[in-house]
C-alpha cells in the first residue's frame, strides 16, 4: 500500500512536522507500506520530496536552495515566504530543487492513504482533510469537522463547558477589540473575568506557543506584552533600538524571526502611521536603522507579523501535574486512553520546547498518582473523545489539579510524531513499537474513514487488501533473524548509545528481514551485565533512567490494567512474546537467544571486551573485530600505526598515573619540551570528544592533570573551575593522558575538520572494499565538537559538507584525494564494517593537500542527528539501508572465510606490507585480525591498493596452514638448542639469587604488624596539620585548593587516605585546602538579566558575590526593581562599564540602586484651566505619569489644559505611574476661573508668605 507521508506545511510548528515526517518515513512497515514522502511548503504547494531532503537537520536546510536565497550579510536563515512574490517559473525552478512538484489532482495515481503529520493551519484545521475528502483519498486522524472544532482554544472551551467537563474562568479578546479601545479597559475586563495569574495565548495555534502567564506584579505592562505577544505583534521603541549596539541588533532579529517563540517573516512594520510589509530579516535591519535615526523620543515601531491571529484566549491556569494523554480508537468503536504523561520543568512554564525537546523536561509514564486517579484522567479523555466526534487518535493535554479534578486542555488531532515523542513512549508502555503502532493507525483510520463514508468501495478494498497482508506478515514473523542489539555502558558516552540503539531499533523494527531485540549493558569491564529491556524503556531519555529502571523494577498498578485493556491491540498489532519488565540474560544464553548481534557502544565498551566474549560464543557482530577494537580504540596505537606508515599525525606524548605520581614537576617538564602551547589534552581511549580539552598554560595544563588524575571519590572543584567545565560535564579520572599538539591551518589556504563515514564491504577473493563517503564539516563552538555537539541535534546546526574549493571542478579533485587519503588510513588499520574517520585537511596555494587523522571509530554513532546518514543519502542509501549493509556484512564472515580457504593462494609480495592471518578464538569462528609488520621508509602516500607492495590482503587456506607448521617446527628447533638452555638456565639462576636478596632486604626493612591510624585533619588550618603531620611521621602535600568566602581560608576539606584509617610511618597524605586568596570573576552585564534585581541577583550568588540593595529610587517609567548601579568599595559601576568588562574579588559585596514603582491608587488630578506647568507639578507630585501632549502651542510652558485623560471625577481613584493625556491651548479656555497667585511655579511672581517658604526650602 502506498502510503503518502504529508509533513511540512505553513504552520509555526513545521519543524516538528517536518522531524515527525520523517519518523514516519523511518519507521513504516516495509513489508506492508511504501513510504512516499510528500512535503507541502509554507505557501501549501505540494511537492514529492527527494528523499534524500529527509535527512537534513531543517527545512531551510534544503528549502530554498541557497542559490535561490538574497544576499544576507548577517546569515539570516528564512523560510520560502522571506522571498517575497515570486514569479511562476522561479517558483517552480525553486520546488523542482526539492523533488518534483505535484498537483492535487495527482495525488490518487500517487497514494493510496494519506498518513497526516501536519500540525496547525492547513493540518489540523479541517483544511487538507476536506481536500483529502474529496480527492476519495482516505487518511489518517480525526475527518474535517472534528478538527475544525479540535484546533480552536475558544471554541473548545465553550464546547467543554456545555459538556459538563471542569473549566476555569476564561476570556477571548479578538485583535480587533485590542486594537480598538484602550489597553487599560481590557485590562480591567481581564481582571474582572479571570483574575490572577492569567494564561494568555492564542486562539489556533500549538500548546504552549505564544504563551504567557501574566502575574499581578507585571501589571499593565506586563499585561500589554503578554497580549502583544499572544497576536504576534511587537512594540518597539525608536530610542530603545538606538541604545542597542550591533550585535544586540542581529540578535534581537533573530529571535524575531524564529517561527516558535518570535514573530516570523513577512512582517507589517508601522513607524510614524506608514505600514511597510518586510519579508527579510535585512530589511527589517536596514529599514529599522534608517528610521531610527531620525526618531524623535517618542516614536515606535509597531512590528506585526502577516501570519497574525485573529483572536486569543485569556484564562486561568490550573495548579496541578500538567500530562498530556494518547487517545486510541478501538476497533471494536470504543476509545482507550494510554497511560498519561506527566510533565514537570524544574522552572518557569511548561513551553513547547520543554514539552517536545528531550532533556529539557522530566516526563514520567504513568502520571505519579495513584490508579483511581490515573483512571479519572483517563476517563475525562476517552470521553472528551467521543463527545467531540475524534476519530483514529488524538492527543489531549490538561493538568490534574489538587481537588481531583482533570482539566482539559482539548484535543490536538495530529500528535507529534518524532521519534521520543509522547505518541510512541505510551504505546510502548503497553507493547507496542514505533512501527507496530503506525501500522495500527493507519489500520483503524481506514476503518474510520470507511464507516464515515460506507459507500466508498476502496476504502473496503484497501482495508480488506491491509488485513491480509498483516496476516501474512505475522506468519513470516518467525522467518526473520533475531538481532541482538546492544547499547548503554558506564562511560560518558552511554547516553550517546541509547539514541543510537533507539535509531537502529526503529530502523530494523519496520525491516521484513530482521527482529530486533534491545539489550541494555551495564556494569563495568569484566562484569558487564546485559538485561533485555521493553521497548518503553528504551524510549527514556537517556541510559541513567534505564539502569535505575533496572535496578528499581515494578510497574505502576494503572499499567496492568491498561495493558489488559489494549490486549486486542497489542496481541494482533505487537510481539508475539512482549515483555514489560527488564529481564537479565547471561552472555552464555546468547547464542540461543539471537542470530547475530549489532553493537551500538560507543567508548570503552566497545574496546575489545565484548567482541572476545562474543567470539567465544560464535555469534557474529558488527565492526572490528577484538583485536581491531582495541587498536581502534587506543588513539595513541592507532595513530601512531599510521606515523609509521607515512600518515601525517599530530605529534603525541603518552604519559601514565605513575609518572605524575613519580614528580609532578618533572612531568609537566616532559610535556613542555616536547609539546608547545596550545596543547591538546585527552584520554588515551574514549571516544565523542568527551574530556578533550585545550590547554594553553601551564595552569591549565596542571588543573586537567590534576583533574584526570584524582582519586575516584574527589571531585576536583577547583580543577574544573580552571577548565569552565560545565555543573554536569562528566570528566571520569584516567590512568594515562594522551597529549597532542593543536592542529593549526600550517599555512594552508583552506583548513578545516571533517568526518567521513565508510563501508568495508567483504570481496570473494577475502579482500576488502572501502566505500568513502563525502565529508561533512565540523562547526564546533570551541575547537573540539563537544558530544553534544557531535551527536545531537540542535537549532542552526546543520550537517554541511566539506567544502575545499569554490569551484566545482576543483571540489571533486580534492574531494577524491582526500577520500583516498582516508582510505590509506582505513586499510593500514583493517577497518571493518561502517567507522567514521575524524581528521583536519590542509589545502595549499598549489592545490596540495595533508590529511591529518584524528580519530578512526570503528563503532560509530548511529543517533538520528549522527552526520553518517546524511553522507549516506549522498551515496544513494536510506538510514534503514546502511544499517542493513552493516547488518549485511557482519553475517557473512563465516561465508566470505569459506570462499576464500577453496580458492587458489594468490601470489604473495617478497616484503608485504601487512599480513592479516585468521584468527580464531576458542569455540568461536575465524575473524580476520590486524596483525601489521611495518615494512621501513613505507610512503603511504604513494602507494595505491592496486599496486605491488600496496595494501591488497594475503591469501589464507592452505598457505596459512603451512604457515602455522613452518613457525611451530622453527620454534621446536629453537627451543632445544643448546644456546636457548644455556641462556634459560643463566636467567632462571639471576632470577632466583634476585629473589633472595629482595626477600632478605624486606625482613630488614620491613616492620610487619606496625601501623599508625590516620588522623583527621579536615577543618584544621594547614599549618597546625603540618605540624601535626611532623609529629607523627607523616608529609602532607596539597593537590587541590580552591576559595570559597564562606569557609576559613587555608582550611582542609577532604584527605586521602581517609581519617582513622591504618597507614605505616612516612606516608604521605594527600590534602585539598581553601584558597586564601579570592580568584577574580569577570561580571555578567546587566542585559543578560533583563535589568531585573532578582535575576541578575541569583548569576552574582552563583559566582559567590552577595548582592545587596543600598537604595531604592522611585520610577514609575522602569519596571519594578531594575537596575540603574551599583557599587563596589564605593566605585559606581554602571551597564556601559559592564559591556567593557569589569573584575571583582570572589566574596565582594556590590550595592545597588533599584526602582521601586508604588503600586498603590491616587485620586484623578482636576488639570482643566491649569498652566502646562502647574499640571506637570501636579502629575509628578501625584505617582502620575505624563502621557501624549496634543494641541499646536508656541510656548508649551505658559499653555493651559483645556481637556484630560482619563477625565478629573471627584473622588475617582487611579493607579500610580499610569499616564495622563494632556490637550493644550494658547489661551486660558472660557468659563475658568482668575488665576489667584501663581508664585509657586512663576518666577517672577510670589508674595512675602510664598518667598519665605522657599528661603527655608
Amino acid at each position: 500500500m502506498r502510503i503518502g507521508i504529508f509533513f511540512g506545511g505553513p504552520s509555526r510548528e513545521r519543524e516538528l512536522s517536518f522531524s515527525g515526517g520523517r519518523a514516519v518515513y523511518d519507521n513504516l512497515d516495509r513489508g506492508l507500506f511504501e513510504p512516499v514522502p510528500i512535503f507541502v511548503d509554507s505557501l501549501c504547494h505540494f511537492i514529492l520530496l527527494d528523499w534524500q531532503n529527509l535527512y537534513q537537520h531543517s527545512i531551510r536546510d534544503f528549502y530554498p536552495a541557497a542559490e535561490y536565497l538574497p544576499p544576507s550579510p548577517h546569515g539570516f536563515k528564512v523560510y520560502l515566504e522571506s522571498l517575497g512574490e515570486l514569479p511562476p517559473a522561479e517558483m517552480e525552478a525553486i520546488m523542482r530543487k526539492a523533488g518534483r512538484p505535484i498537483s492535487r489532482e495527482e495525488l490518487p495515481q500517487l497514494i493510496d492513504m494519506a498518513f497526516l503529520a501536519l500540525h496547525g493551519y492547513y493540518g489540523e484545521d479541517g483544511a487538507i482533510q476536506q481536500e483529502l475528502d474529496n480527492l476519495g483519498i482516505p487518511y489518517t486522524g480525526s475527518g474535517t469537522k472534528a478538527s475544525k472544532t479540535g484546533i480552536d482554544r475558544s471554541i473548545q472551551k465553550d464546547l467543554m463547558s456545555v459538556l459538563g467537563f471542569p473549566s476555569t474562568k476564561s476570556y477571548t479578546l479578538t485583535r480587533e477589540e485590542w486594537l480598538d479601545a484602550r489597553a487599560g479597559d481590557i485590562y480591567q475586563e481581564a481582571i474582572a473575568q479571570v483574575g490572577f495569574p492569567m494564561a494568555v495565548q492564542p486562539a489556533r495555534q500549538g500548546a504552549s506557543i505564544g504563551l504567557t502567564v501574566v502575574e499581578e506584579r507585571s501589571g499593565l505592562e506586563g499585561f500589554e506584552l503578554a497580549v502583544n505577544r499572544a497576536f504576534f505583534r511587537e512594540i518597539l521603541p525608536a530610542v530603545e533600538w538606538k541604545d542597542r549596539n550591533e550585535y544586540e541588533r542581529i540578535e534581537y532579529l533573530e529571535l524575531l524571526a524564529d517561527i516558535w517563540d518570535g514573530l516570523g517573516f513577512p512582517i507589517d512594520a508601522t513607524f510614524q502611521g506608514q505600514t511597510q510589509t518586510v519579508y527579510h530579516p535585512e530589511a527589517l535591519l536596514a529599514l529599522l536603522d534608517s528610521h531610527a535615526t531620525s526618531a524623535g523620543e517618542g516614536d515606535v515601531f509597531f512590528l506585526e507579523s502577516l501570519r497574525r491571529e485573529e483572536k486569543i484566549v485569556l484564562e486561568a491556569p490550573v495548579r496541578g501535574k500538567a500530562f498530556s494523554c494518547i487517545v486510541l480508537r478501538r476497533e471494536n468503536g470504543e476509545a482507550l486512553a494510554l497511560p498519561p504523561t506527566e510533565l514537570t520543568k524544574a522552572s518557569g512554564i511548561l513551553d513547547n520546547r520543554a514539552r517536545y525537546l528531550p532533556g529539557l523536561a522530566h516526563q514520567q509514564i504513568p502520571i505519579a498518582l495513584p490508579t483511581e486517579q490515573i483512571n479519572v484522567i483517563r476517563a475525562a479523555c476517552e470521553r472528551l473523545f467521543d463527545e467531540m466526534g475524534l476519530q483514529a487518535y488524538a492527543r489531549i493535554d490538561g493538568t490534574f489539579s489538587a481537588d481531583g479534578q482533570a482539566y482539559l486542555n482539548g484535543p490536538k488531532t495530529t500528535a507529534f510524531l518524532f521519534s521520543s515523542s509522547f505518541f510512541y513512549q505510551q504505546a510502548a508502555a503497553i507493547g507496542l513499537n514505533s512501527t507496530q503502532l503506525l501500522t495500527y493507525i493507519i489500520r483503524i483510520s481506514l476503518q474510520e474513514r470507511l464507516a464515515v463514508s460506507p459507500g466508498q468501495e476502496r476504502y473496503q478494498e484497501l482495508l480488506e487488501q491491509l488485513n491480509r497482508q498483516i496476516q501474512e506478515t505475522r506468519q513470516r514473523a518467525a522467518d526473520k533473524k533475531r538481532i541482538g542489539l546492544i547499547f548503554g555502558g558506564s562511560t560518558p558516552e552511554r547516553h550517546l548509545s541509547v539514541e543510537s540503539g533507539r535509531n537502529i531499533f526503529e530502523k530494523l523494527a519496520g525491516s521484513e528481514s530482521y527482529d530486533p531485540i534491545p539489550l541494555f549493558l551495564s556494569g563495568q569491564a569484566g562484569a558487564y551485565r546485559l538485561h533485555q529491556i521493553p521497548v518503553g524503556l528504551l524510549l527514556r531519555n537517556n541510559a541513567d533512567e534505564i539502569r535505575s529502571s533496572i535496578d528499581n523494577p515494578g510497574a505502576h498498578r494503572a499499567l496492568t490494567e491498561i495493558r489488559a485493556q489494549g490486549e486486542d491491540i497489542t496481541a494482533y498489532y505487537g510481539p508475539a512474546f512482549p515483555i514489560f519488565e527488564p529481564v537479565a540474560i547471561p552472555f552464555e544464553e546468547l547464542p540461543q537467544m539471537v542470530d547475530g548481534i549489532f553493537l551500538a557502544l560507543l567508548g570503552a565498551p566497545g574496546n575489545g571486551g565484548i567482541q572476545e566474549q562474543l567470539d567465544a560464543l560464535g555469534l557474529p557482530y558488527n565492526g572490528p573485530t577484538a583485536q581491531g577494537a582495541r587498536l581502534l580504540s587506543n588513539k595513541y596505537q592507532a595513530l601512531q600505526t599510521l606515523k609509521r606508515n607515512g600518515v601525517t599525525v599530530a605529534n603525541q606524548v603518552l604519559l601514565h598515573k605513575r609518572d605524575y605520581e613519580a614528580g609532578a614537576e618533572a612531568f609537566f617538564r616532559r610535556v613542555e619540551t616536547q609539546l608547545d602551547y596550545p596543547i591538546v589534552g585527552k584520554p588515551a581511549e574514549g571516544g565523542a570528544s568527551s574530556a578533550v580539552k585545550v590547554l594553553r598554560s601551564r595552569k591549565e595544563l596542571e588543573a586537567y592533570t590534576r583533574l584526570a588524575f584524582r582519586p575516584i571519590q574527589e571531585e576536583g572543584m577547583e580543577a574544573r573551575r580552571i577548565m569552565r567545565l560545565k555543573s554536569k560535564e562528566e570528566f571520569p579520572p584516567q590512568e594515562d593522558i594522551l597529549f597532542e599538539s593543536l592542529i593549526t591551518a600550517g599555512g594552508a589556504s583552506v583548513f578545516l575538520e571533517c568526518t567521513a563515514g565508510l563501508l568495508a564491504h567483504n570481496q570473494p577473493d577475502g579482500s576488502l572494499h572501502y566505500d568513502i563517503f563525502a565529508p561533512t564539516e565540523n562547526v564546533s563552538s570551541g575547537h573540539f565538537l563537544s558530544p553534544e555537539e557531535q551527536f545531537l541535534a540542535r537549532s542552526n546546526a546543520p550537517v554541511r559538507a566539506a567544502r575545499f574549493s569554490r569551484q566545482q571542478e576543483e571540489q571533486q579533485a580534492i574531494l577524491g584525494r582526500v577520500k583516498k587519503r582516508m582510505e590509506q588510513a582505513a586499510r593500514i588499520l583493517n577497518v571493518r564494517g561502517c567507522a567514521t574517520i575524524d581528521a583536519f585537511v590542509r589545502v595549499f596555494e598549489d592545490r596540495s593537500i595533508q590529511l591529518i587523522p584524528i580519530e578512526i571509530n570503528g563503532l560509530p554513532d548511529l543517533s538520528g542527528a549522527s552526520s553518517l546518514f546524511p553522507q549516506a543519502a549522498g551515496q544513494g542509501l536510506r538510514p534503514y539501508e546502511l544499517i542493513g549493509d552493516i547488518l549485511a556484512s557482519a553475517l557473512q564472515p563465516e561465508e566470505v572465510t569459506a570462499a576464500v580457504s577453496e580458492s587458489e593462494p594468490a601470489a604473495v609480495p617478497e616484503t608485504p606490507a601487512f599480513t592479516m592471518p585468521l584468527a580464531r578464538a576458542e569455540g568461536g569462528q575465524r575473524r580476520q585480525e590486524p596483525i601489521i609488520q611495518y615494512r621501513t621508509n613505507t610512503n603511504m602516500e604513494e602507494t595505491s591498493p592496486g599496486r605491488d607492495g600496496g595494501f591488497r590482503p594475503q591469501p589464507f587456506g592452505a598457505y596459512f596452514a603451512g604457515k602455522v607448521r613452518e613457525i611451530a617446527w622453527e620454534a621446536w628447533l629453537f627451543l632445544k638448542s643448546p644456546i636457548f638452555l644455556r641462556n634459560f638456565g643463566g636467567l632462571a639462576g639471576a632470577i632466583l639469587l634476585l629473589f633472595m636478596l629482595v626477600t632478605g632486604f624486606m625482613r630488614l626493612y620491613t616492620r610487619h604488624g606496625e601501623s599508625l591510624q590516620v588522623p583527621n585533619y579536615v577543618g584544621m588550618d594547614l599549618e597546625d596539620a603540618l605540624r601535626k603531620a611532623r609529629k607523627q611521621d607523616f608529609k602532607i602535600v596539597v593537590i587541590d585548593s580552591f576559595f570559597d568566602s564562606n569557609q576559613e581560608p587555608n582550611a582542609i576539606y577532604q584527605q586521602d587516605p581517609k581519617p582513622l584509617q591504618r597507614a605505616k610511618e612516612g606516608r604521605t597524605i594527600y590534602v585539598s585546602k581553601y584558597r586564601v586568596t579570592p580568584d577574580s570573576i569577570i561580571l555578567p552585564t546587566l542585559i543578560s538579566a533583563g535589568y531585573n534585581y532578582d535575576q541578575y541577583s541569583i548569576k552574582l550568588k552563583r559566582l559567590d558575590i552577595m548582592p545587596v540593595i543600598k537604595e531604592r529610587v522611585f520610577d514609575n517609567k522602569q519596571e519594578e526593581n531594575s537596575i540603574l548601579y551599583f557599587f563596589h568599595h564605593g566605585r559606581k559601576i554602571t551597564d556601559e562599564m559592564l559591556r567593557h568588562g569589569v573584575k571583582v574579588p570572589k566574596g565582594s559585596t556590590l550595592e545597588f540602586v533599584i526602582t521601586e514603582r508604588i503600586t498603590s491608587d491616587v485620586p484623578i488630578p482636576d488639570l482643566i484651566c491649569k498652566r502646562y506647568d502647574a499640571a506637570a507639578f501636579l502629575i509628578s507630585g501625584s505617582n502620575l505619569v505624563i502621557g501624549n501632549i496634543y494641541g499646536d502651542v508656541a510656548d508649551r510652558e505658559s499653555a493651559y489644559v483645556y481637556r484630560q485623560e482619563p477625565e478629573y471625577v471627584p473622588g475617582q481613584m487611579i493607579p500610580q505611574g499610569q499616564q495622563v493625556n494632556l490637550y493644550l491651548t494658547a489661551s486660558k479656555p472660557s468659563g475658568c476661573p482668575e488665576e489667584e497667585d501663581t508664585g509657586l511655579l512663576d518666577d517672577g511672581g510670589g508674595g512675602g508668605q510664598d518667598e519665605d517658604f522657599d528661603s527655608n526650602n
